[in-house]
């Protein structure tokens, strides 16, 4: 009688694999690295009501407020971790509002971890942990965003410049302590059992777990987002990209910014195709100085020779 008159709600999560459907029924959770249990927690609702809709009395609705409040501080009994909610809460907060694919977020999440076990976090700014872990993921992952974008986007002005200043340089640590592994990210994310396992007895036993190292993005893709953000003429931008390719294999971008370079190559093709574009215009999209296109248009002729085809017109 029961199960006949049970309502049946649906999945609790939506997926698109046969194998997970039949798996994820009700009372099944989102199990994630991004958490810092993993997904696997209780919630207690805080609408103070019973299955059927009807309200709490007084005394089960105090009783409930502390059952709550005791749940929460259960979940989070050390300070480690404590500050591993915070930062990975701060991890889901930026790739949410920036509308990061979810394996932005779980690979920042993974990156943390794996930085914690190796150095003390003890003592360092949550914000700016997240906002390095995030853009060290945008690298591994090759999705294009500046370390500037992102804390503009998630920041104050008044607090700005001194939280780039502390991600670079938590950005610089991860880098060192996470790249001398050549194997990291080799591991799937939706191992989570494993992590699990690697976790609880990461203090006897070393850690197997590492990441891949850092991917170079092609300078096509900073050319196609200055075009795209500035809506530039599709002649501009086919133009700059067959300019990018003829020149890629030159020492041209050793060392130089890529943004100015692709500002660079941008501004060559408007000029090659006499459509007047503004150095400043070009200079504010890219985050990048006028100077800086100029000397890297200055490189580009230097190592380079432009040769135009003219065809004549037929008038008759």
């Amino acid at each position: 009688m029961v199960e006949e008159n049970a309502e049946y709600l649906g999945q609790e999560i939506f997926t698109n694999e046969l194998n997970s459907k039949n798996k994820t029924l009700r009372a099944s959770g989102i199990n994630s690295i991004s958490y810092h249990d993993f997904g696997l927690h209780t919630e207690i609702d805080n609408q103070s009501k019973d299955y059927t809709g009807k309200h709490f009395n007084e005394n089960t609705r105090k009783y409930m407020i502390n059952l709550r409040k005791w749940n929460s501080i259960i979940r989070i009994s050390s300070t480690k971790e404590r500050r591993l909610s915070n930062v990975l809460s701060k991890i889901n907060e930026v790739s949410s509002a920036m509308s990061f694919p979810k394996v932005v977020c779980e690979t920042a999440a993974m990156i943390y971890r794996y930085y914690e076990s190796k150095c003390d976090t003890k003592g360092k700014s949550a914000f700016c942990m997240a906002i390095a872990s995030v853009y060290y993921a945008c690298k591994v992952c090759k999705v294009l965003r500046s370390l500037n974008e992102i804390v503009n986007y998630n920041n104050t002005v008044e607090q700005t410049n001194e939280n780039i200043k502390l991600s670079s340089k938590y950005y610089r640590s991860m880098v060192l302590v996470c790249g001398n592994n050549e194997n990291l990210g080799n591991e799937k994310q939706n191992k989570i059992t494993n992590f699990m396992c690697s976790e609880n007895t990461h203090n006897t036993t070393k850690s197997n777990y590492s990441f891949s190292s850092l991917q170079s993005i092609s300078i096509n893709q900073y050319i196609s987002k200055i075009a795209n953000t500035a809506k530039f003429d599709v002649k501009i931008e086919r133009l700059a990209l067959e300019i990018a390719k003829k020149t890629e294999n030159h020492l041209l971008s050793d060392g130089k910014s890529p943004n100015g370079i692709a500002a660079a190559y941008i501004y060559l093709a408007s000029v090659l195709l006499g459509i007047n574009l503004l150095q400043m215009d070009i200079s504010k999209l890219a985050g990048v100085t006028e100077v800086t296109i100029r000397n890297r248009c200055k490189d580009i002729l230097t190592c380079f020779r432009v040769t135009l085809r003219i065809k004549p017109s037929l008038k008759i």
